[in-house]
C-alpha cells in the first residue's frame, strides 16, 4: 500500500509541476534562533543547500570553498545555505565552528534531518542547487577537490538564466 501511495504522489507531482523545493520547503532556525524559510531565499535568487555535519571532515573542504563563491557572488543574488544535520550530541559545536572561519553565510540547524530525507540526502556532504523558481538544477553527493570551476559555472550560468 505504502507503495502505491508513493507511486500516486509522484504521478500527482509530475502531472502538476511541484517543484522539489516546493515539497520541501522549510522553516528552520539559524545561529541566532531567527526562522528561515526557503521560499523567502528564493525570492533573493538561486539557492545551494550544503547539507554538512561538523565530524564531516570533506563539507568543512567544501565549506570553504563555498564561501569563497558566495562571497563572491552574493552580490548578484546567489544564496548559500549550510544546513547543519548534527545531532543532539555535536549541535553545539556548530556556532561556534562558523564563528571562528568568520563565515557570514546563512547556517540553519536540521537536527532530526527531515528536511535533509525530504531532498533524499544520503551521506554528508549533500548538496541541492535550486534556481530562482525552485526547481532542482543538480544534487551533489560528496566533495571533489577541484571542482570549483565547474561549480562556479553552473552558479554563473543559475544568476543568468534565471532572472526573471
Amino acid at each position: 500500500m505504502k507503495k502505491i501511495l508513493t507511486v500516486f504522489v509522484f504521478i500527482l507531482l509530475f502531472l502538476t509541476k511541484i517543484s522539489l523545493a516546493q515539497m520541501s520547503d522549510f522553516n528552520l532556525n539559524d545561529l541566532d534562533g531567527n526562522n528561515i524559510k526557503l521560499t523567502e531565499l528564493l525570492k533573493k535568487g538561486p539557492v545551494f543547500l550544503q547539507f554538512w555535519a561538523t565530524w564531516c571532515v570533506p563539507c568543512k573542504e567544501e565549506m570553504k570553498v563555498l564561501n569563497e563563491l558566495y562571497e563572491k557572488y552574493k552580490d548578484s543574488g546567489f544564496v548559500y545555505v549550510a544546513v547543519s544535520i548534527d545531532d543532539q550530541k555535536s549541535i553545539s559545536k556548530v556556532k561556534p565552528y562558523i564563528e571562528s572561519k568568520s563565515y557570514k553565510f546563512i547556517t540553519v540547524y536540521d537536527s532530526d534531518k527531515s528536511v535533509f530525507n525530504s531532498f533524499g540526502g544520503q551521506d554528508p556532504p549533500f548538496s541541492v542547487f535550486l534556481d530562482r523558481n525552485g526547481n532542482v538544477l543538480k544534487t551533489y553527493s560528496g566533495y571533489i577537490k577541484g571542482d570549483d570551476s565547474k561549480l562556479e559555472s553552473e552558479i554563473k550560468d543559475a544568476l543568468k538564466t534565471g532572472s526573471n
